[in-house]
């Protein structure tokens, strides 16, 4: 039986995916988290053949983050992201994380769990509701913008530390929400601005808007 565990904030769309399984017979939920934060540790523990997770998280962390730092530490993760999301841009950073699919929310039970049985047996999934092409084009516009290609050699700390930083926040208060010091945001900050190749917060809002993340 495929064994799956879910990183989702909304309990009830977790709830239905189980009682979606259970009437299906397969796949098995192993763990379960609200927290994006967490997500590193249950997927640890229980080692499930299939992560499902969400792109979008309230606690300023991304999916797409979660995605990164999975796949550093263990590069054969194979990781489903479900989400509302259907934006080119995000669909085509979300994938070039390393996730083998993308489900759509408004999918289908059926089509659901066949994008769950997809990726536990190795293969690429997209949701037929998705724009294929545009999704490929512009994957392929990332991969070859050296800068942007970089966003991928950022760490799950540093990504999270560079969407917050093109949303506006300061250092003072990503510290507070990712309950860190200032200081540590400012050396993450450093780190980022040396791997993207830019010297300044402005030029990393130019790089995420070129990503289409704004």
């Amino acid at each position: 039986m495929t064994t799956v565990a879910l990183v989702d904030d909304h309990p009830v769309f977790r709830q239905g995916l189980r009682l979606l399984f259970e009437l299906h017979g397969d796949p098995q939920v192993v763990a379960e988290t609200s927290h994006a934060h967490e997500a590193v540790e249950i997927v640890r523990k229980s080692r499930p053949d299939v992560v499902l997770l969400d792109v979008v998280f309230p606690d300023g962390v991304s999916g797409v983050s979660v995605a990164h730092e999975l796949l550093r530490r263990n590069p054969a993760e194979r990781i489903l992201f479900v989400s509302m999301v259907k934006d080119v841009a995000r669909v085509a950073d979300a994938l070039e994380s390393g996730a083998l699919g993308y489900a759509t929310k408004d999918q289908s039970a059926e089509d659901l769990v066949e994008a769950v049985r997809t990726v536990a047996a190795g293969k690429s999934y997209l949701a037929a509701t998705l724009q294929s092409d545009r999704i490929d084009a512009q994957r392929k516009a990332l991969r070859e913008n050296a800068r942007l290609g970089n966003l991928g050699s950022l760490t799950a700390r540093e990504r999270q530390i560079f969407e917050m930083t093109v949303a506006g926040l300061t250092a003072a208060a990503i510290g507070q929400k990712l309950s860190i010091s200032r200081r540590t945001v400012e050396t993450h900050r450093a780190r980022i601005l040396s791997k993207l190749g830019v010297h300044s917060a402005a030029e990393l809002v130019r790089i995420a808007a070129r990503a289409g993340m704004l």
